[in-house]
């Protein structure tokens, strides 16, 4: 009954209300994603650092998609992948952690988010929701590395950057591991270095990311830095999942 209570809510603020904002508010996320059977990822490993940027304004778009939520879920498999590249990470640089931006993503958000973007220069950056992408299945994560107090290292960009030097463009957006490797990327990266879009210490920071989230078996989207996904297709990433339909 409380549910059917705040979603009877949810429902009147969205006709009533112009403002969608206060109406996204009352959506329980946090319920909705644990009964999908989501993860969150503090239960398995408390030391990675989340910190949701579409719960706030500090983000491209510049509005909260989020609400008061602030956890970051992932479908279960997923979600060990992440934990064994922060363990991989802690076996090579205890001095740093994870530090999440976004993890999964209901489909009533995306559809928001490119709502508000549309007929904007961030239009082309933002699926439009039809299918779903595979933040919409739990399955992507935003990700960079922090010092354990939580500061960002040097990637070149920040999150959110849509620049050419925020990309791995070099790379395809492919679902054969033979195109996707780490020498491949470091390849990539080192030209992106001498052309002078990113600096040596990015260059390094982001090969270690690349590095420690490609043994958990993700790789990096060719046109985001922080975005790792696992190397299948987005076809068979829909069979495999379900999508987030709330």
């Amino acid at each position: 009954m409380d549910r059917l209570f705040r979603y009877i809510l949810y429902a009147a603020l969205c006709f009533f209300s112009p403002d969608i904002t206060l109406a996204q508010e009352y959506v329980d996320f946090d319920r909705l994603m644990r009964d999908y059977g989501l993860v969150d990822i503090l239960t398995l490993d408390d030391e990675i650092l989340v910190d949701l940027r579409y719960s706030g304004n500090d983000n491209f778009i510049g509005e909260d998609m989020y609400g008061e939520l602030d956890k970051a879920y992932f479908e279960k498999e997923f979600a060990n992948r992440v934990v064994a590249a922060q363990q991989e990470l802690r076996r090579r640089r205890p001095d740093l952690t994870l530090l999440v931006y976004d993890a999964a993503r209901p489909i009533s958000v995306q559809l928001r988010m490119h709502r508000t973007v549309q007929g904007t220069e961030f239009e082309q950056f933002v699926a439009n929701g039809t299918l779903g992408g595979r933040h919409n299945y739990g399955v992507a994560v935003d990700v960079t590395l922090a010092t354990l107090e939580g500061i960002p290292l040097e990637m070149g960009t920040p999150f959110d950057d849509f620049n050419d030097a925020a990309s791995v463009k070099l790379t395809p957006d492919s679902s054969d591991p033979k195109t996707r490797t780490v020498e491949r990327y470091r390849v990539d990266l080192t030209t992106m270095m001498q052309c002078g879009l990113i600096s040596e210490e990015a260059l390094i920071n982001r090969m270690l990311l690349i590095e420690v989230m490609y043994s958990a078996g993700l790789v990096p989207y060719r046109r985001e830095w922080w975005h790792f996904e696992e190397c299948i297709s987005m076809s068979d990433t829909r069979k495999k999942y379900r999508l987030l339909d709330f």
